[in-house]
């Protein structure tokens, strides 16, 4: 345990990060690439649309308060806080996920496969919570070694699942019963080897501090569920109309294949994790124009990237994913460049988002969220009937459009008040 108790240096911590970024954002590629090869379009469709619901259910567990716990760099709230509160949203995500299957009308293996896939982001969201302090501590090696093995490993069982039996819900429980394993073998053993991530009492009253804790994340969880619902509306809107057989099955999955390559600006965005956490700190010391340029490096490496990704989808994004997936998408391109349009986009949004969580401003973000929730749920559903997949693809685009603006005008509006540059 010696290697781990030991500050490793910052070319250690940024691989085990990126590494652990990236594992984590191919781990729904490579899952929905297994079940693609070796599962009709029916079952595909069921794993596509439990891993949407999962995601949704994610943020009831997390109650997004990672990014507030990695920059409370003043320490005010311990762990145990962090952790007793993570319990409970947990436990309200699984409370709400089997309502949220229930009201949707799911039954039989749709329902099942469903309720485990929410189960092993349950975990996930357990695991969060000690990553997020790993971050805090500037160990992000930890957190991106942990991350690293528990997705590798829960990957391999669900493939071997997959590929043995054939059988989507056994598969699941697998994925689960691995992920769960591997939490336990590397987040918990870390935490409990590094004597540096023990609460030390330092005499303040916390007293009311979960309260005080729900009302700081409220306004993050609010926002998260509102987001996610916005990026899942298209899917949603697909599954319904293949229920009532206006679509035929394997939409859900073309669209969710399209949808993959969206997140790979936000996965080059992660990798700057350790950046935010830096803004927090000379923020803090009222270092304001420090605090600009570090956003501004930011956003000027993700536009550098964006275009390289752009130019790359147009010229190789059909033929790969055809090949990865072994579907044919050679009918779909305009609507693959369309989605990452709005990947690139969501990804902006998300670093203002950021910025403003890091300013303590993140309940204005509400505004945002709401009114381009509310646009989308006036649009999707038509442009869906419309012009089916390409329909879905504007919806999603149109929506980050509309995210962005109205996080811009926040962020700009913020900065100045809290500033003083009035």
């Amino acid at each position: 345990m010696k290697s781990i108790k030991e500050q490793p240096g910052e070319r250690s911590i940024y691989i085990w990060n990126i590494c652990g970024s990236i594992v984590n954002a191919l781990f729904s590629v490579v899952a929905l690439m297994i079940v693609t090869r070796f599962l009709d379009d029916r079952e595909a469709d069921i794993f596509s649309i439990a891993w949407t619901i999962s995601q949704l259910m994610a943020t009831v567990g997390t109650f997004q308060i990672r990014v507030y716990q990695a920059t409370d760099v003043q320490g005010t709230f311990l762990f145990q806080h962090y952790l007793i509160f993570r319990i409970v949203t947990v436990a309200a995500m699984i409370v709400s996920s089997a309502a949220y299957i229930v009201v949707r009308g799911y039954t039989g293996e749709k329902a099942l496969v469903v309720l485990v896939v929410c189960l092993f982001r349950a975990v996930d969201s357990l695991a969060d919570v000690y990553e997020g302090w790993f971050q805090q501590k500037e160990r992000l090696d930890l957190s991106g070694k942990a991350l690293t093995y528990r997705v590798i490993l829960a990957a391999a069982g669900f493939a071997c699942g997959l590929i043995l039996t054939k059988n989507l819900l056994f598969s699941c429980v697998i994925l689960f019963g691995v992920y769960l394993l591997c939490f336990v073998i590397y987040d918990l053993r870390y935490h409990m080897a590094v004597e540096r991530f023990r609460d030390v009492p330092d005499g303040r009253d916390r007293s009311g501090w979960f309260g005080n804790m729900f009302r700081e994340g409220l306004p993050l969880f609010i926002n998260a569920f509102l987001i996610m619902s916005i990026l899942n509306e298209p899917k949603m809107v697909i599954d319904t109309a293949i229920a009532q057989g206006e679509m035929s099955a394997g939409i859900q999955t073309v669209f969710n294949i399209l949808f993959m390559p969206a997140s790979v600006l936000n996965l080059a965005y992660i990798v700057f994790r350790p950046m935010i956490t830096q803004m927090a700190i000379v923020w803090n010391r009222g270092e304001n124009r420090r605090f600009l340029k570090i956003l501004g490096k930011i956003i000027g490496y993700l536009l550098a990237i964006s275009i390289v990704l752009m130019i790359g989808s147009a010229l190789l994004g059909i033929p790969v994913l055809s090949i990865v997936y072994a579907v044919d998408l050679s009918a779909y391109k305009s609507e693959l460049l369309v989605i990452m349009v709005g990947g690139c986009v969501y990804t902006f949004a998300a670093v203002l988002d950021n910025a403003l969580v890091v300013l303590r401003r993140q309940y204005v973000l509400v505004i945002a969220y709401a009114l381009t929730w509310i646009y989308i749920k006036l649009t999707a559903a038509w442009l869906v009937g419309e012009w089916a997949v390409m329909g879905a693809s504007l919806a999603y685009c149109t929506a980050m459009a509309v995210y962005l603006l109205l996080t811009a005008v926040l962020f700009v509006s913020s900065y100045r008040r809290k500033s003083g540059e009035v």
